[in-house]
C-alpha cells in the first residue's frame, strides 16, 4: 500500500491533441511548487490524473497544500495505491474512511482499466458494503457527507475519501506573458491572480512614491508577490519611482483629473516594461464603478492610453466578491494592512468622474513624456520573488 496525492485535472482535458502538452505543464508545475514547499516527491502521469508520491520524510500535508495552489489543479486529495484486487480496495477504502468525520458515505467508482472484472455498480456495492459493515454508517448516494472514491487503473487501483478543491483552470505558460499593475490593495492582487489562473505568466508593476509612502510599502507589495508566487512558480516584479512624474502632473493638471492623468501615465512607462517583459498585455484591478477612477467614461479615457489589449478580470465584480476571492487566495490579511496609495497624492476630494481623451490630452500637452518616462526607466528595480514559506 502505497500513500498518494491524486491530482485531477477538468479544463485540460478538453484540449483534445494538445492534453499531453497541457499536462506535461501541470505536472511541471507541481515539481516546482513541491519543491518550493520542501516537499520531496514524485510526480507522475497515470490515466488522465496526475500521482503525486511523497518521498520518506517529506511532510505530505504540506505537499498538498502546496497542490492545491497550482492552476491547472481541478481538486486533490490524499489516497492509497493498492494492488487491482478487490480485497485489497475494500480494506483500502474502510482504512480511508475510518479516517474520515462521522457521517453517511457513498462509494463511487470509475474503472478506467475495462478489463478488471466487474461493472463499476458491482464494486462499488462490494466496497460500500464492506466499509458500512467495518463503521455502523449509513449510506445516502443522494447527499453523503463523505465521497468514498475507487479508481481502477491497469494494475492498481487509487483509494481517497475526500477531496480538496484546486484552483481549477489552466497551468502557467499555457497562453501568455502579461504585465499586472500591482497597486497594495485588495484589487489588483486578485486580478492578477485571476490571469495566472488562465495560464499567463504574470509580471507585476508597482508605481512607487518613495517620498510618500516608503519602504512599508514595498515590503507589502513583496508579500503580497510572495503569495502570487505559489500560484506562478515565481514572481517577477518591478518597481518604478513614480514622484518626479507625479510632481510634474501636479504641476500642470488641475486636481480634479489628477488620477485619470496618473494612471494615464502608467500606461506610458508600462509600454515600455511591458516590451522588456515580453508582455503581450495589461492586467489591471478596475471594478466598474468602483470609485470615480473606474466609470466607464474614465476607464474609457485610461485605457486609450494603453498600447496592448488591457484585461480587467475584476470589471463586473463587487467587492464582497472580490474580497471573498482574496480570502481565498490568501492576499486578504496583506491587503487590508494600512499603507499610503501613491495615486492619493494630491487629488480632490471629490475627483471628476466623467473625461474625455481630448479634454486629457490637452491637459498633458505641457508634460514632457519622453523625459519623464526616461528617468523613471533608468531607476526601475527589478527582482524575481519566491513564493513565501509562511504563506503556505
Amino acid at each position: 500500500m502505497q500513500r498518494v496525492i491524486i491530482v485531477h485535472y477538468a479544463e485540460i482535458a478538453l484540449k483534445g491533441g494538445n492534453r499531453a502538452r497541457f499536462t506535461r505543464r501541470l505536472a511541471d508545475r507541481l515539481r516546482q511548487a513541491l519543491t518550493s514547499a520542501g516537499v520531496d516527491a514524485g510526480v507522475r502521469t497515470e490515466n488522465n490524473r496526475l500521482v503525486v508520491s511523497p518521498r520518506e520524510g517529506a511532510d505530505p500535508v504540506r505537499g498538498l497544500r502546496a497542490v492545491l495552489r497550482v492552476p491547472g489543479v481541478a481538486n486533490a486529495a490524499f489516497a492509497v495505491c493498492v494492488a487491482a484486487d478487490l480485497e485489497a480496495m475494500k480494506a483500502a477504502a474502510v482504512e480511508q474512511l475510518a479516517a474520515t468525520p462521522p457521517g453517511v458515505f457513498k462509494v463511487e467508482v470509475r474503472r478506467a482499466d475495462k478489463r478488471f472484472p466487474g461493472t463499476s455498480i458491482d464494486i462499488a456495492r462490494a466496497v460500500g458494503g464492506a466499509c458500512a459493515a467495518a463503521s455502523g454508517r449509513g449510506v445516502d448516494v443522494h447527499k453523503p457527507e463523505v465521497t468514498v472514491r475507487v479508481e481502477v487503473v491497469p494494475g492498481s487501483a487509487f483509494i481517497s475519501a475526500g477531496t480538496l478543491p484546486g484552483p481549477g483552470g489552466l497551468p502557467v505558460g499555457s497562453t501568455t506573458r502579461l504585465l499586472a499593475f500591482l497597486s497594495g490593495g485588495l484589487d489588483s492582487p486578485v486580478a492578477a491572480w485571476k490571469m495566472i489562473r488562465r495560464g499567463a505568466r504574470v509580471s507585476g508593476v508597482h508605481f512607487h512614491n518613495r517620498s510618500l509612502q516608503g519602504r512599508a510599502v514595498l515590503e507589502k507589495i513583496e508579500d503580497l508577490a510572495g503569495v502570487l508566487a505559489w500560484s506562478s512558480g515565481t514572481f517577477p516584479l518591478l518597481v518604478v519611482p513614480f514622484e518626479s512624474c507625479q510632481r510634474a502632473i501636479v504641476g500642470t493638471v488641475p486636481s480634479s483629473h489628477r488620477m485619470i492623468v496618473y494612471r494615464r501615465a502608467m500606461f506610458r512607462i508600462a509600454a515600455r516594461l511591458a516590451r522588456i517583459e515580453r508582455a503581450l498585455g495589461y492586467v489591471t484591478g478596475d471594478s466598474l464603478g468602483q470609485v470615480a477612477s473606474q466609470t466607464a467614461e474614465n476607464l474609457f479615457t485610461v485605457h486609450a492610453q494603453a498600447d496592448m489589449p488591457v484585461y480587467a478580470p475584476l470589471v463586473g465584480s463587487d467587492k464582497v466578491e472580490i474580497i471573498d476571492r482574496a480570502r481565498q487566495i490568501g492576499t486578504y490579511d496583506i491587503s487590508i494592512r494600512p499603507h499610503d496609495d501613491c495615486c492619493s497624492f494630491l487629488v480632490a476630494k471629490h475627483p471628476a468622474v466623467k473625461s474625455t481623451v481630448e479634454e486629457l490630452t490637452e491637459m498633458e500637452a505641457g508634460l514632457d513624456w519622453d523625459a519623464l518616462v526616461e528617468e523613471a526607466l533608468e531607476k526601475v528595480e527589478r527582482q524575481t520573488i519566491q513564493p513565501d514559506p509562511d504563506a503556505l
